[in-house]
């Protein structure tokens, strides 16, 4: 009895020995580890080319915006176009005096003198227009052509060429357009005889 007794305790130590070997195999759980590890790497891989591409491009962008609005504006323009003015002499030394004192160009103070009497230009050129005309009251009988327009005087005329850019050239022509001056060079010396000071004389 004794020995079978210690056979079955031998029998049952064994397998109770053997019995905590099956736990031992989830020892390679570290296999899960691949998983996550496969989903960053492509995220990450995607981010960094999707992100950039808009910050590089910003800059180069809002460049071509800023040159575009620019060239609208005019900035970029350069005064390439020649505008002739004729002055009388006593009109143009109010003229040399006014730039010796101010520093400014010819083209400034054309600009300034424009802008300067812009809302008095249609009263100023209608009194030059018809300073010489006679003021009686006649009644139209006749078929004549149209009255000849306001020309200058006999005086002598120093020659200006004034450089500007081809907008404001053209802004000038439409001015005169619209304001009825007989001419561009009219509208400029009205202009001046009205802005310039006059030069007193001892």
């Amino acid at each position: 009895m004794a020995r079978k007794n210690l056979s079955s305790l031998t029998a049952i130590g064994s397998d109770s020995e053997s019995a905590p070997t099956p736990p031992a195999a989830p020892a390679p759980t570290p296999a899960p580890a691949p998983a996550p590890a496969d989903a960053p790497a492509t995220q990450p891989a995607v981010a960094p080319h999707a992100e950039p591409a808009p910050a590089e491009n910003a800059p180069r962008a809002a460049a071509k915006r800023s040159t575009a609005t620019s060239r609208d504006r005019g900035v970029a323009e350069t005064a390439n176009k020649g505008v002739p003015v004729h002055l009388t002499e006593e009109l143009n030394e109010r003229l040399q005096a006014y730039m010796a004192r101010k520093r400014w160009s010819h083209q400034t103070v054309l600009l300034d003198a424009i802008e300067a009497t812009y809302a008095r230009l249609p009263q100023l050129i209608d009194e030059a227009t018809h300073a010489n005309e006679e003021t009686v009251e006649r009644t139209p009988l006749f078929d004549r052509p149209a009255r000849p327009v306001h020309t200058a005087t006999g005086d002598a005329r120093v020659k200006h060429t004034v450089r500007m850019t081809d907008s404001n050239r053209k802004t000038l022509d439409d001015i005169t357009e619209n304001l009825g001056a007989p001419s561009r060079n009219f509208l400029i010396t009205v202009a001046y005889e009205a802005y310039l000071p006059t030069i007193e004389k001892s």
